[in-house]
């Protein structure tokens, strides 16, 4: 990506701010220092001698004597200049407190010069009328939310804003998910330029960006409803970008397999019935194929919650139950039965694994739950051990311990 969504967003909103101090008249006082871009270590310009000059005169001074003290201010952002700005953040409440001077510090600069917030100043402290249905504490929370969304800071409290004008929260999160889209399709395009649909996926990511400014418009003017529409369009389009670009391999992947393994179940379906009128024994491979439709059908569930990951997983031990259930078409029970449950508790101890570390990076309480399963994976291994030596009791008494102790990992979480 050359430049950020979101940075073009905060550009976006800047235009539309300055469009209505060309329209609207002020009564406001400008501030005495005029910021037009981020002021950090290494700048170097007017603008930096007019904050070392705002900092030295109230009671946040770059030095007290000699170079950056009162009246020897320089247009040099170095090190005091920095330490001055941490200082003057702090007291401000503003966090990060880095000494980097961006958007929300001249906000708050222009808030503490002016005595109003920003966006009352540019719109005049004395105007009162509608702006496209919208009064001016709306536009102002509106706004205020918006950039605070964009930039992760909360959102001011204070002037509390209109509850009706202002943007319901399913706004504000419909807005976020439409950004993350977009991020992810961008994402998608750039590691697949080579990809079959990757023009349908350009234009559809065009079409999720047209969606999004239609939708800040719609914010800025108060039509909450009209907003939150058109950002869930540009999440969809997004989600088509990624799609054609095929940069969420997760859901692509688990779709394929879902739909191989359900013609690879019904392939076996037919090979049991034919067995099964040949004479042959087909109980066993039933039963595993009956237990590979739960795998697919849970895998199903999961693609439909866009639990993807999962649902490949899922699909993954379905195929596998399936060419089970083939082999075993013929065979009676015995070792191939409990052979063929060391692999289901195999599969199922894995994907217990999975979500015990999900939730365990998640912070979650996982209690003992990787200790049973430390217990089951000690437990498995001796069933197998017991298998190779035809100790078919012994290996079905570790196979029952195994699988209770799966179950009692899970139950901890």
């Amino acid at each position: 990506m050359n430049i950020s969504i979101r940075l073009q967003i905060g550009v976006f909103i800047s235009v539309i701010v300055f469009g209505v101090l060309l329209v609207l008249p002020t009564t406001s006082q400008a501030a005495s220092c005029q910021f037009t871009r981020d002021l950090q270590l290494g700048v170097v310009g007017a603008e930096v001698k007019c904050l070392q000059q705002y900092l030295n005169a109230n009671g946040f001074a770059i030095a007290e004597t000699g170079v950056g003290s009162a009246g020897k201010e320089t247009s040099e952002y170095k090190l005091l200049t920095e330490a001055a700005v941490v200082k003057w953040q702090k007291a401000n409440g503003l966090s990060p407190a880095s000494g980097f001077f961006g958007a929300k510090s001249r906000a708050k600069y222009t808030e503490l010069v002016s005595g109003v917030s920003p966006v009352k100043q540019v719109l005049g402290a004395s105007t009162s009328t509608s702006l496209e249905g919208s009064n001016i504490t709306a536009l102002q929370a509106q706004v205020n939310a918006l950039m605070a969304q964009l930039t992760g800071a909360k959102p001011p409290t204070t002037p509390k804003p209109d509850p009706v004008a202002a943007p319901a929260k399913s706004v504000m999160s419909s807005l976020k998910d439409a950004l993350d889209a977009i991020d992810d399709a961008e994402d998608a395009i750039d590691d697949n330029p080579d990809a079959d649909e990757i023009e349908d996926a350009k234009d559809s990511l065009d079409d999720a960006r047209a969606d999004l400014y239609k939708g800040l418009r719609a914010m800025i003017a108060g039509d909450s409803a009209k907003a939150e529409a058109s950002f869930n369009d540009a999440e969809d389009n997004a989600d088509d970008a990624i799609e054609s670009a095929d940069g969420d391999s997760d859901k692509k992947d688990a779709d394929d397999l879902i739909s191989e393994v359900d013609d690879l179940i019904d392939e076996v379906e037919d090979a049991i019935s034919e067995a099964d009128d040949d004479g042959k024994s087909t109980s066993q491979a039933e039963d595993i194929l009956d237990e590979a439709k739960d795998k697919l059908d849970e895998a199903e569930s999961a693609y439909d919650d866009e639990e993807y990951a999962d649902a490949l997983d899922l699909a993954q031990e379905a195929e596998d139950l399936a060419n089970d259930a083939k082999e075993a078409i013929g065979k009676k029970g015995g070792s191939s039965n409990l052979s063929s449950r060391l692999d289901d508790l195999k599969s199922d101890l894995k994907s217990a694994q999975k979500k015990v570390s999900k939730a365990d990076d998640a912070g979650d309480d996982i209690g003992d739950a990787e200790d049973y399963l430390d217990d089951a994976d000690s437990y498995l291994d001796d069933a197998e051990d017991a298998l190779d030596d035809d100790d078919d009791a012994k290996a079905k008494k570790n196979l029952d311990k195994a699988e209770s102790a799966i179950e009692d990992a899970l139950r901890e979480l």
